[in-house]
């Protein structure tokens, strides 16, 4: 059987968190009112404090495209990934993801990121597979602000992760996880092999506990 290395994306492989770099550079675009701004403050918050999931903050977040057409949004993918992403990857991370590719384990990006922004990463450093999150499209062609399927957080990561495991016949008990939250927790706990990176405090406490790896 194959072995995997599974990577989260933001704070993990990505040093920053993508979502906040692109609604700064949206705002900055004109995209974004101060509405959507204050009310994402607000989820914010409201996250960190425990009250909501990060689903219902990615739904949040989704809610930005709503009647938006998607194709500009695509146009802008490479630029955004060359100016913002690109400069901002973790050498530490990348480092563990070159290796992985030199023992020829398959390579996976699993984040509740979305799709069209994660694909210039994806061919720049020659990941496999992708699992995310995906932009909804209505029937006039107008984005929905709601995702198409389940948003990649939590214990979505697990059943797209043991999908596409049954699909390409994965050892989970020898592949690899890295991830930096907590949300993360379930994904780490299917492999043999799971390595926190900068971690939550939560995630942080539990891999103490566990003895998991640490970069």
């Amino acid at each position: 059987m194959k072995i995997a290395a599974f990577f989260d994306f933001d704070e993990t492989l990505l040093a920053i968190d993508s979502a906040g770099i692109g609604f700064k550079v949206l705002r900055e675009q004109g995209y974004i009112s101060k509405t959507f701004m204050i009310k994402m403050i607000i989820v914010m918050f409201l996250l960190k404090t425990g009250i909501i999931s990060e689903q219902i903050l990615a739904k949040a977040m989704l809610s930005f495209y709503k009647g938006r057409k998607l194709q500009p949004f695509v146009e802008s993918a490479d630029d955004f990934y060359e100016e913002y992403l690109h400069p901002n990857l973790s050498p530490e991370v990348l480092e563990k993801l070159r290796w992985h590719q030199q023992q020829g384990h398959e390579t996976v990006l699993v984040t509740g990121s979305i799709d069209y922004y994660l694909k210039p990463v994806m061919e720049d450093l020659g990941i496999d597979h992708l699992l995310c999150t995906h932009l909804e499209i209505g029937d006039d062609g107008i984005l929905t602000g709601r995702a198409k399927g389940p948003v990649c957080v939590g214990k979505t990561k697990v059943l797209l992760a043991r999908d596409l495991a049954n699909t390409l016949g994965l050892d989970l008990s020898k592949s690899y996880a890295y991830g930096n939250s907590q949300l993360d927790i379930p994904i780490m706990e299917q492999v043999g092999h799971p390595v926190v990176v900068n971690p939550s405090p939560a995630l942080l406490k539990h891999a103490k506990r566990i003895g998991w790896s640490m970069l």
